[in-house]
């Protein structure tokens, strides 16, 4: 850990190092793993600020988010009452973001996992949690967190369907269609990285998303002896 840190310091650490070192980590005595949890955050925070992301911080994020989710309700409404397919597609888009983070970030609270701050992953709201927090949680924990991740997008855009009318048959098969697209990327992610058959497609880790982590952990869980935690 000394070495990475002072590669990052130096500027001439090279991805690779950083993933090994977390592999075994996660699969040492919980015990260890809280001791090492500040150390582990700090430098999974120097990582993570390399590539310049804009932020906020994680109260005014999970404020957005919220937020969003209230304004959808609104035009959601709206949309019932007008009978607009368009306005309820966009509140199926707009749940379809917001509702992943708050309910995986709710989750992680909820098993001890904090959050340092909010940022953009392309157009998509993420949010950093403490890795130190993650790594020293129970394995089964990290797999919870990681799955209520994957329930948010296809539950956001499932949502709307049920308050909608059959005048508006476009906006549900809209809802649905963007339903079985997110419920499909998550599937292939986790199965994927399950099965060992892809860990990236490009420059995109699979691991990064909550399927391909959750899928990671399982597949680190049923690699090793249970006795580690």
């Amino acid at each position: 850990m000394r070495a990475i840190e002072n590669d990052l310091d130096t500027g001439a650490y090279r991805p690779g190092p950083w993933s090994r070192l977390l592999a075994e980590m996660r699969n040492l005595p919980i015990a260890d793993r809280g001791a090492l949890a500040e150390d582990v955050s700090r430098i999974s925070r120097k990582l993570h600020l390399r590539h310049g992301q804009r932020m906020v911080s994680a109260t005014i994020g999970y404020a957005l988010e919220l937020l969003l989710t209230l304004a959808g309700l609104v035009l959601l409404a709206i949309a019932v009452r007008s009978e607009s397919s368009a306005l309820a597609i966009v509140v199926a888009l707009v749940w379809t973001m917001t509702l992943q983070p708050l309910i995986k970030v709710g989750v992680g609270y909820t098993l001890g996992i904090r959050y340092e701050y909010a940022y953009l992953y392309g157009v998509e709201p993420r949010f950093k949690m403490r890795f130190g927090d993650y790594v020293a949680r129970p394995r089964w924990a990290r797999i919870v967190v990681h799955v209520s991740g994957m329930i948010g997008s296809p539950l956001g855009a499932w949502l709307p369907t049920v308050f909608l009318g059959k005048s508006q048959w476009l906006a549900i098969d809209v809802c649905l269609l963007l339903f079985w697209i997110v419920m499909a990327i998550n599937l292939f992610s986790f199965i994927a990285v399950l099965s060992g058959v892809a860990k990236r497609i490009g420059s995109l880790r699979l691991a990064d998303g909550s399927g391909g982590a959750a899928a990671l952990e399982l597949r680190e869980a049923l690699e090793i002896a249970p006795a580690s935690g």
